[in-house]
């Protein structure tokens, strides 16, 4: 009976909670909480996660607390969460690992101290919670979506070479070796045919080193070039070296079905890893497609001059933007 793979799901989540000066008074004295609203955790069907503050926090007289919360609503779930909650103004950062709760509360102050202009909880009449982390859950991993190729009479024939012992070129990396046939490595990629052509070194001694990619990698873009079968499964991240692989040497065909294939699966886990990969392997169309992804989860506004920005300004800015925003709820 075949073992069952389990695999990490994560979820990335962020909140931006800004709460009026007033709003915190008026439950100062009342033992009411202000919560953000429930948002949906993305890919992570039936948990939602919010995040708050009591003012004054029932159980603890005097003190103001701050809670982070999730909320499954479907059968209970192992969640693994790791999470920051920062209030920028007042230097505040708050990090946090669990491991199994799904309510978590921690001291921020007493309840005079935030209202002390001195600690810039409260800055120009508002408070501003920041908060961004990973859910993760572990389930059964699922059959992953193979890569199609197109099944004709020539893969199939190049499929029956495959099986054939007369290779004649060796490829090594890593100072492993795996065979070919020169024609079939030719035949997919340009850049192969005119190393054959050429007299080169490699041509004369039938092998080349290749230094840039792991044997793994090599071998697994071999194994295509003559058929999808030899090579059933992939992690992503194999995916995108391979995507690589296919782009410095030229492999278009194989190239253009694997560009659509990590266009399918575009989401707010990948995006970033998608987005480098499509930039480092010249991929037009799925750079494209991150573009607009991310572009989607911003709401913009043209500004000048944004390219003399300082750049670690910049990067924290755009980081910060990707979260949901929300006004405060009382409890």
């Amino acid at each position: 009976m075949d073992t069952a793979v389990i695999q990490k799901l994560k979820c990335p989540i962020a909140i931006e909670l800004i709460i009026p000066e007033d709003k915190l008074n008026e439950e100062k004295n009342s033992g009411n909480g202000l919560f953000s609203k429930w948002f949906d955790a993305s890919n992570i069907p039936g948990v939602e996660y919010r995040i708050g503050i009591y003012p004054t926090d029932p159980e603890h007289e005097g003190e103001t607390w701050i809670y982070f919360e999730i909320l499954s609503l479907k059968n209970k779930l192992n969640i693994d969460t790791v999470f920051n909650i920062t209030i920028k103004s007042a230097n505040y950062v708050l990090k946090k690992h669990l491991t199994s709760n799904f309510f978590i509360g921690e001291k921020l102050c007493t309840t005079e101290e935030l209202f002390d202009p001195a600690k810039r909880f409260i800055v120009d009449g508002e408070m501003t919670i920041y908060m961004d982390g990973i859910l993760m859950i572990e389930k059964e991993a699922e059959n992953e979506i193979l890569m199609q190729f197109d099944d004709t009479v020539d893969s199939k024939l190049c499929l029956d070479l495959w099986k054939q012992e007369n290779k004649d070129f060796t490829i090594s990396a890593d100072g492993k070796e795996i065979y070919a046939h020169k024609n079939v490595l030719a035949a997919r990629s340009p850049v192969f045919s005119r190393m054959f052509e050429s007299g080169m070194t490699e041509a004369k001694e039938n092998k080349v080193t290749i230094k840039d990619f792991t044997f793994d990698i090599v071998e697994k873009a071999v194994k295509l070039c003559y058929h999808q079968s030899l090579v059933p499964y992939s992690t992503l991240e194999e995916k995108t070296k391979l995507l690589q692989f296919f782009e410095k040497y030229d492999i278009q065909p194989l190239k253009d079905v694997l560009e659509k294939y990590l266009i399918s699966v575009l989401n707010e886990i990948t995006v970033c890893r998608l987005t480098n990969a499509a930039l480092l392997s010249n991929a037009s169309k799925l750079e494209m497609k991150c573009t607009k992804f991310l572009k989607t989860c911003l709401k913009t506004k043209p500004i000048a001059d944004f390219d003399i920005l300082d750049k670690d300004f910049a990067f924290n800015l755009l980081k910060n933007a990707f979260c949901h925003v929300s006004e405060c709820e009382i409890d």
